[in-house]
């Protein structure tokens, strides 16, 4: 018999029964209803592993649900006992309310629900099989919350429009049932609302990463629209390549392409492969937003690189969420764990550009050793598939000494100096000049007030005497071009430095066009150069590599890309068995570690036939 209102304000509050930790979850059956009934369903505890047919509910907690409204769930216990569970936000109220079928009963998994959220060893139990929940589920449901603006039909239509001209052409081709012009104006008329969907929060929340990142189905809701989650990845894939129509959108794909198929393993013979690392996986997704910031650590632990015996990876790794520790104390276990277990792992480990440096000195608890996945940053210039190889064949020798502040010893050499440097590169300093009446170009001030060359030319030396100052200049922004051969699958030592050069070379030329500040031989090697496309530019990879890093030059004149966090006497060091340099900042009889490096002429194992032959010294590198 249904309850009277005042018997359901009467009613306690839900108390869940302790659920088994071995492999035992919690599902919700959610019984059907019309728009304006009340939410009610069960609970029941299940074997992951032998669970009936269920969804997933995938949504943001902080959304809006709708206002004015008591966010609660009727759940019936299997003793005829009965409560009200209190949602934590209209977010997950207003997604139960749309994915609710109106004629029968609708299994799920939705976490505020079957999960209590109050017990914080049950939150750090059930975390741990989140991924095989959404593996395993038949279908994944993604609330991107209420369409207060009504833009969710046009962007999901223009979406399939675009689908529909990409799908049966190749990538530079549109399809013959819809016209450029007819695509244009349905851009022109739809593309606010395009950004309004890609703005959507959920695709920044960070636990959707392997919510949606399996080879389960998913279907999008936004208000009472939808759309299949393939359909507007295999878009946003199509318009990589399709740079003016992105432009005209006015979106960017990447948060997208990061979430598509995220926790499947790659093809190992592309980029993709990076994604064998663990470490590797925690930087990348240090864009996502977490409420709680151990879930940084933890939501990737059903990652397959957790597991992964490949040679990128660091692997296995044996890490559980446990929510009694706070984030610091986190963030250093995985970290020492990690170096101990793997010492190779500490370039990626330590890859961070250590933009909170000053932050950290004024008393912070991380030390600067320890990877703080709560900041962001540009790309990583050691991943795993970098081929640069400025450790030679040394090998890691690294020790960690448990102390109030926990310490890094490790070997290696001191190579240089910091002398000059730049202010933080953005994108907009690789192409044309901002205004007609400016003097210089960006490249063209570092070239001649960092560098201290004048016009651009292919004479001058560098510092190791065997190339030119341009070409060690021009390596030195685009992280040595390796980006190119990382995306094109071309083995990078197999393509030759004048490839390089008359790549650097075109996009000087292009860039600066008649200028007394380029020689005759750069001009030559530019016009040498072969028609590229948009992934092939130089600017494409100087502007993915530079972007937030400066450019310095050390005393005895070494080029370095380098963290922002860089400063005039900062020591540029080869750790042993790590793939590019590091420049560390000395503080009394210790270092802070700064950040990775590329330093031309250190790249490929010199600082090791330097130590071979005694010009360098081998020294322990104590690091706080």
């Amino acid at each position: 018999m249904a309850e009277t209102a005042q018997e359901l304000v009467d009613l306690p509050e839900y108390r869940y029964e302790p659920v088994e930790s071995n492999g035992v979850i919690r599902l919700l059956t959610l019984y059907p209803g019309k728009n304006t009934d009340r939410l009610e369903g069960t609970l029941e505890a299940v074997k992951i592993d032998s669970a009936p047919h269920y969804e997933a509910i995938s949504y943001v907690w902080a959304d809006a649900g709708p206002p004015d409204t008591a966010y609660k769930i009727l759940l019936h216990g299997d003793d005829a006992s009965k409560g009200m569970l209190t949602l934590r936000g209209g977010s997950i109220f207003a997604a139960l309310h749309r994915v609710r079928l109106r004629n029968r009963p609708r299994r799920i998994w939705a976490d505020q629900c079957c999960i209590n959220q109050n017990d914080a060893v049950e939150r750090g139990q059930q975390v741990q099989y989140m991924n095989k929940i959404y593996q395993n589920a038949m279908h994944v449901l993604v609330w991107l919350g209420l369409d207060f603006g009504g833009e969710a039909a046009s962007a999901f239509d223009l979406v399939d429009d675009l689908d529909e001209a990409f799908w049966e052409r190749p990538v530079n081709g549109m399809a013959p049932g819809i016209s450029a012009v007819e695509l244009e104006k349905h851009i022109e008329e739809n593309h606010h609302s395009v950004q309004s969907l890609t703005n959507r929060t959920w695709f920044k929340r960070g636990w959707i990463v392997q919510e949606i990142g399996t080879s389960t189905p998913a279907t999008l809701f936004w208000g009472s629209t939808s759309i299949e989650w393939n359909q507007l990845a295999r878009v946003c894939e199509r318009l990589k390549r399709h740079h003016e129509c992105r432009s005209a959108l006015g979106i960017s794909t990447s948060d997208i392409s990061f979430l598509f198929r995220r926790f499947i393993e790659p093809d190992e013979k592309t980029h993709h492969a990076n994604r064998f690392n663990f470490v590797y996986e925690l930087q990348r997704a240090r864009h996502l937003n977490f409420s709680d910031d151990r879930d940084r650590v933890f939501a990737f632990l059903g990652h397959f690189s957790v597991a992964s015996l490949h040679p990128l990876s660091c692997g296995p790794v044996s890490i559980t969420a446990d929510y009694t520790k706070n984030v610091e104390e986190t963030y250093i276990d995985v970290a020492k764990q990690i170096l101990l277990q793997c010492p190779a792992t500490a370039c990626i480990s330590n890859a961070n550009d250590n933009t909170s440096l000053k932050y950290r000195q004024r008393g912070h608890s991380l030390p600067s050793w320890v990877p703080d996945w709560r900041t962001s940053g540009g790309i990583i210039l050691a991943e795993p598939i970098c081929p640069h190889r400025a450790h030679g064949d040394s090998v890691q020798k690294l020790e960690i000494i448990d102390q109030e502040h926990p310490l890094l010893r490790i070997r290696g050499v001191a190579i240089d100096s910091i002398e000059l440097h730049s202010e933080p590169l953005h994108p907009k300093d690789f192409y044309i000049r901002e205004t007609s009446n400016q003097s210089y170009t960006k490249i063209e001030q570092l070239w001649h007030e960092v560098c201290g060359m004048g016009a651009s030319n292919l004479n001058d030396r560098y510092v190791d005497g065997g190339q030119t100052a341009f070409f060690a200049f021009m390596q030195t922004l685009s992280n040595g071009c390796v980006q190119s051969a990382g995306h094109e699958g071309i083995a990078y030592h197999d393509i030759p430095h004048r490839v390089w050069l008359q790549k650097a070379a075109r996009y000087i030329v292009e860039t600066l066009g008649p200028s007394d500040n380029l020689s005759e031989e750069v001009m030559m090697a530019g016009e040498g150069a072969e028609h590229e496309s948009g992934h092939e530019k130089w600017s494409r990879w100087a502007t993915s590599a530079a972007e937030g890093r400066i450019f310095a030059k050390t005393r005895a004149g070494y080029f370095v890309l380098g963290p922002a966090a860089m400063e005039p006497g900062d020591v540029v060091c080869v750790l042993f068995g790590c793939k590019v340099p590091f420049c560390l900042r000395p503080t009394g009889k210790y270092y802070l570690l700064v950040g990775e490096c590329y330093v031309h002429g250190l790249m490929n194992g010199e600082a090791i036939e330097m130590l071979s032959q005694r010009k360098l010294q081998e020294k322990t590198f104590g690091i706080v």
